[in-house]
């Protein structure tokens, strides 16, 4: 693989990794450049996904345990198993930020 690239990214997030897969559309060898682990920005990383992740888990908790009764679902024994409900906003995270991964993978974007 050559080390010359037409279009170097630095920042694989939002704006970043959609400049590369348009550069590459344009058939430029392009290249991102990025200082955490994973793709997708602030928001995909820390941000706004992780954060709407865990509001759906706060609400469907809170649903269940106040507003179902009235639908005649009736639950005994409710509780929050918070380990869980990171491990699946990790998930989330992990899932968007390969996808990411991949569209630069097959666009052949460094």
């Amino acid at each position: 693989m050559s080390n010359a690239h037409d279009l170097v990214v630095i920042g694989g997030g939002p704006g970043g990794y959609i400049a590369a897969l348009r550069a590459a559309q344009l058939g430029m060898n392009a290249a991102v450049i990025e200082k955490e682990s994973k793709l997708g920005g602030t928001c995909l990383r820390v941000g706004c996904i992780p954060s709407k992740a865990l509001r759906e888990s706060s609400y469907l908790f809170h649903e269940t345990q106040h507003n179902l009764a009235v639908h005649g679902v009736k639950v005994s024994g409710l509780s929050l198993d918070l380990a869980t409900m990171l491990a699946r906003k990790d998930k989330v995270v992990t899932t968007l930020a390969a996808g990411i991964d991949g569209l630069l993978k097959k666009a052949k974007i460094t």
